[in-house]
Formats: structure tokens, C-alpha cells, sequence
């Protein structure tokens, strides 16, 4: 069983206090959801998590399958992140993102193997989020809600999907059918035991093995 724990985090910026002596324990096939009020530190709390920000004090920890995960590095391969802003290349088109997205998460590999899996991930992440007729489309054009799709996308795109997933207000602009895509891999993602999810959102996420904190 996989862990993810943090003791004592603590964060100021710009002078204000977010939270203090946080601590929490979440194990694989868990949802940590994140709750709190617009400027709670939510945001921070996330960004500190996924290696993102420093925090003020504190520590984390992961445990996974039973190994302890001791350097930043490594710790960064089994991490995924969405933030709030979806990071997506506007002048380029959602086929190229998605091929530019897959191939960076494939620097390591040989350009070989790269090619002989490309047409089959990019297809299934197409598939899945309903991005066929939006392929040709450059992402500028796209509506918050397309965009937001794009995204979600790139948890699936790349050889393996990571072990801890941080998403930032995941369901954003997006309508109920694209929400449901998003809950079952959600459902998906937390039925295995060396996965887990912490995430914000405002919305009230019906999972089960959830765990929620309020900043």
C-alpha cells in the first residue's frame, strides 16, 4: 500500500498566513478533496505538494508500494499536476498539443518506440475526451470548457499514468456529460493501490474512499 503524508506544513506569501502546522496522511485508493474559501490557500497547498512552491516549514513524504521515495527527482516522476490554468500551447492545434505533451513525457525513450505508440495513446485520449472533431481546431478557438478537455487529456497521454494525481479545480467549465467522463476516471484512477488523488474543487465529488480538509 502506497502512502502520501505530510507533517507540519506551514505557508506565508506575500506577507499573509495560508495555513499553518498542516498535517494529513492519505493512503492509495484515496481522494484527499480540498476545501476553503477563495484565498484559504488552496492553490499554495497544492503547488507545495507536487514540488511546485517551498513550503514555509514542513515536510512530505511518499511511500510507494512500501518504498520510500527520497529525492525530489524521483519523487517528480510519480507526480502529475493540473493547476488551475489549463497550460495548453493556444497557437498550437489540439492534435499537436496533445502530440507535443505526449512525446515530452517520452524524452527518456527511445524516438522508435516513441512513434510505434503515439497514433494509439493520441487516439485514445481523443476517444475518451471527445476531441475528434476538434483535432484541426487551434486551442485558442476552443471554448473553456474544450479547453479544459484538452488538460485533463494529458493525465492519460505518456508510457504509464502516474501514481498521484494534484488537480486544481479539475471540473471547471465543464458541462455534466464531461464532468461524468471526468468522475470515472476519478473512479478509475482511486481503485488502484498505489494510486491516490488530492485535489480542490468547489463541487461536491460522489466517490467513495474520500477524505475532505477545509483551509
Amino acid at each position: 500500500m502506497s502512502f502520501f503524508e505530510i507533517k507540519n506544513i506551514s505557508c506565508i506569501r506575500g506577507n499573509k498566513l495560508l495555513f499553518k502546522n498542516l498535517n494529513f496522511k492519505v493512503f492509495g485508493r484515496k481522494l484527499l478533496l480540498i476545501k476553503g474559501a477563495n484565498g484559504s490557500g488552496k492553490t499554495s497547498l497544492l503547488k507545495i505538494l507536487c514540488g511546485l512552491l517551498k513550503p514555509t516549514s514542513g515536510s512530505i513524504k511518499f511511500n510507494l508500494n512500501g518504498k520510500k521515495i527520497k529525492s525530489k527527482e524521483e519523487y517528480l516522476i510519480h507526480v502529475d499536476y493540473i493547476g488551475h490554468e489549463n497550460a495548453i500551447k493556444g497557437a498550437l492545434t489540439v492534435k499537436e498539443n496533445l502530440i507535443f505533451y505526449y512525446k515530452l513525457r517520452w524524452k527518456d525513450k527511445d524516438p522508435r518506440s516513441i512513434k510505434s505508440d503515439l497514433k494509439q495513446n493520441i487516439q485514445f485520449v481523443t476517444e475518451h475526451f471527445n476531441l475528434q472533431n476538434l483535432l484541426d481546431i487551434k486551442v485558442e478557438n476552443l471554448s473553456s470548457g474544450e479547453k479544459r478537455r484538452v488538460s485533463l487529456s494529458k493525465l492519460y497521454l505518456g508510457p504509464v499514468i502516474k501514481s498521484i494525481w494534484f488537480l486544481d479545480e479539475p471540473t471547471n467549465n465543464l458541462d455534466k456529460k464531461n464532468s461524468g467522463i471526468f468522475l470515472k476516471m476519478l473512479k478509475d484512477h482511486t481503485a488502484y493501490h498505489d494510486r491516490l488523488t488530492i485535489m480542490t474543487s468547489h463541487d461536491d465529488i460522489k466517490i467513495k474512499n474520500k477524505t475532505t480538509i477545509t483551509l
